[in-house]
């Protein structure tokens, strides 16, 4: 569990996105690992060396791409698991080549993993605000089961659970 804001540390919800990534992949990396074996079966090609860290509002952007990706192949009836490997790794994907693994103000590259279970829970969360009323019952499913274990892991002792539920 994180500290409480009132002992001089921030909540999840409290921290900039780069933050809060951080915090998703420590709290979620447990929960999210078998989701996330099948998306590193291949290697990432090394990114650029002169590849700048991603801004806030870029890692925003992609992840509410993958949020918005889910939400379209859910629609199409997509089976849940390669839709979420297929969004997960295309902003993995980007996050290694274009940025190196980088965020703005982060001391040191991410790795593959910490990219991928920060991805999948920032996506499982927005892409429920967004359409979560129109998932099908198969998804929804996933859902149920994956977003319960995400909100409290990014929940501070004693705090308001994340993903705004």
């Amino acid at each position: 569990m994180l500290p409480e804001s009132s002992q001089g540390m921030k909540s999840p919800r409290q921290l900039p996105i780069a933050g809060r990534l951080a915090a998703l992949l420590l709290l979620t990396a447990p929960l999210l690992s078998p989701l996330a074996a099948s998306a590193q079966q291949t290697p990432p090609p090394q990114p650029p060396a002169a590849s700048k860290p991603a801004t806030v509002e870029e890692v925003n952007t992609y992840m509410t791409m993958s949020a918005i990706n889910l939400c379209a192949l859910s629609q199409q009836k997509v089976p849940f698991k390669a839709a979420l490997d297929g969004s997960v790794s295309m902003v993995a994907s980007v996050l290694t080549e274009k940025h190196g693994s980088r965020l703005a103000g982060a001391a040191t590259p991410l790795s593959r993993d910490q990219i991928i279970n920060a991805t999948v829970a920032e996506s499982l969360l927005r892409s429920d605000r967004f359409c979560g009323t129109r998932l099908p019952a198969d998804w929804r499913k996933e859902y149920d089961t994956l977003l319960p274990q995400i909100r409290k892991a990014l929940t501070p002792a004693g705090g308001k659970p994340a993903g705004g539920k």
